[in-house]
């Protein structure tokens, strides 16, 4: 009887350790996730929450929903190079880390139309990038959930159930969305999606 009551007793405090334990990762997810809506902000004015979504929807699934094939994507990164020659991409830092748990990056054009990188290196950071194992977890749907809660929090005024409902049908599809209209006509984004080598080292 004394060593069944220990048993217990001993279950019972490994629960409560790792009841703890998920809870204080839950706090630090949440600060994170805080943390990581006020300085999009700080950095985009314009930015709405369409923006939240699409940076958090790279975090989590990488570059693979722009992936269908290498050669596709070569002609795309082409195209869009094209494009974006003479203008002005310094709206957007040279690199910046996706989402709350930095596990990419978006790699402004600049870095090729300035010469600090050529085309085919850009090309070989793309592809590697992409695949169908870069999902972070199954549950997207849950995931935003989450990251809306809190960015309403942060910003209030990005508040609007049209755009609140369509993001979450989104969500529920695992779709990707485009930057938002006031976000693309004020910072005339162009990048590419590339892994975060620093946070694969972690």
């Amino acid at each position: 009887m004394k060593s069944m009551r220990k048993y217990l007793l001993f279950i019972l405090l490994a629960l409560s350790c790792l009841t703890v334990h998920l809870q204080a990762d839950e706090a630090r997810e949440q600060a994170a996730i805080r943390d990581f809506c006020a300085e999009l902000i700080s950095r985009y004015p314009a930015a709405t929450l369409q923006d939240i979504y699409k940076t958090c929807y790279q975090d989590f699934f990488g570059a693979e929903h722009l992936m269908q094939d290498t050669a596709a994507a070569r002609q795309y990164i082409q195209y869009e190079l094209s494009q974006c020659a003479g203008q002005d991409l310094s709206a957007m830092p040279a690199q910046e880390p996706t989402g709350f748990r930095h596990r990419f990056v978006r790699l402004n054009l600049s870095e090729v139309t300035s010469g600090r990188m050529t085309a085919d290196e850009l090309q070989r950071l793309f592809i590697d990038a992409a695949g169908t194992d870069n999902a972070y977890s199954e549950d997207w749907y849950g995931e935003w959930q989450r990251i809306e809660a809190i960015a309403l929090e942060v910003n209030p005024a990005w508040q609007g159930s049209e755009l609140q409902t369509a993001l979450r049908e989104a969500a529920q599809r695992k779709a990707p969305v485009r930057h938002s209209e006031q976000f693309r006509n004020t910072y005339n984004p162009h990048y590419r999606i590339i892994r975060n080598k620093s946070f694969e080292q972690k």
